[in-house]
């Protein structure tokens, strides 16, 4: 067990080793940031990857107009995770108390194993980020 937080303090460093865990079975990139956007930290086994904040920025702003649409258009409370299928990969994204996890897999990647995998890491940070009021 990593812990990745001190008191109201992030280890960058532990936090990115956290995710880092994930990135197998075709996960590739392992993102966590704030809701406007700002990278806390991320973990990548592609060294080709896209500049982490642009991904943050990119998918923190899919995350809020699905969430706000999804609200006003189909009577829902709470936007409880996304999956989006793209032309080189498919996409997760989960919140974890006032943030939000994004894992980036290959086409091989099946959803159901990238939930899975979302689900776990999110339930594993959730706790932590809420000691340290993450916001």
């Amino acid at each position: 067990l990593i812990h990745f937080y001190k008191r109201d303090m992030l280890k960058p460093r532990a936090l990115t080793s956290v995710l880092s865990q994930a990135n197998t079975d075709g996960v590739q990139s392992t993102f966590l940031f704030k809701q406007d956007g700002t990278l806390l930290a991320y973990s990548s086994i592609d060294s080709e990857c896209a500049d982490p904040r642009v991904v943050a920025a990119i998918s923190s702003k899919i995350w809020s107009v699905y969430d706000k649409n999804g609200r006003a258009h189909l009577n829902e409370d709470k936007l409880q995770f996304l999956l989006l299928d793209c032309d080189e990969g498919h996409v997760a994204i989960f919140p974890v108390h006032n943030t939000l996890l994004c894992l980036y897999g290959d086409t091989s990647l099946g959803f159901g194993m990238l939930k899975s995998k979302s689900e776990a890491l999110s339930k594993f940070l959730e706790d932590p980020l809420s000691q340290i009021g993450v916001s």
